[in-house]
């Protein structure tokens, strides 16, 4: 009796088990994912909030394949002064002065990544949204800075 009621749970999981197996790859493209578990990257989720037309999303692809040769020179500048200062750090005694030189290099890295950001949000701004793209954009950037600020205030206010 005892193997009989072993073989039929191993026989029902087992069904259980090519059931959802079946399932998942009848979805398609989604596989075990399935709807909704994966969320669109931040570019789409602005696109689909601005409810961004395909001509409009052309043009904001233009504009990044134009600015992305600067931006990716940047980075690797960045990830560059980020592996000398790591270096730096895993000396025994590390010569500040190296310290502080790398330091400030990696802050005019940042400020030019910067500078590119808000070159591109300018040429977008300016070329491709409409005035009611442009307020839907603002009240975005400020929801985007007022969960930057709760994280702010929830770090600060952390026990020591």
């Amino acid at each position: 009796m005892k193997r009989f009621t072993l073989w039929a749970t191993v026989a029902v999981v087992v069904g259980l088990m090519a059931f959802v197996i079946v399932r998942a790859d009848a979805r398609g493209r989604s596989g075990w994912c399935g709807h909704g578990w994966h969320r669109p990257g931040p570019g789409n989720y602005v696109a689909h909030a601005l409810n961004l037309s395909d001509a409009q999303r052309t043009q904001i692809k233009t504009i990044w394949q134009a600015e992305r040769p600067t931006v990716s020179a940047r980075v690797q500048e960045l990830l560059a002064e980020n592996k000398e200062m790591n270096a730096l750090a895993a000396e025994e005694n590390p010569d500040q002065s190296k310290v502080e030189a790398v330091a400030n290099r990696q802050a005019s890295t940042i400020a030019a990544l910067l500078m590119e950001k808000e070159k591109m949000q300018s040429k977008i701004y300016g070329t491709v949204l409409n005035p009611d793209q442009r307020v839907k954009a603002d009240e975005l950037e400020k929801r985007w800075e007022s969960r930057l600020d709760r994280v702010a205030n929830h770090l600060a206010t952390q026990p020591k």
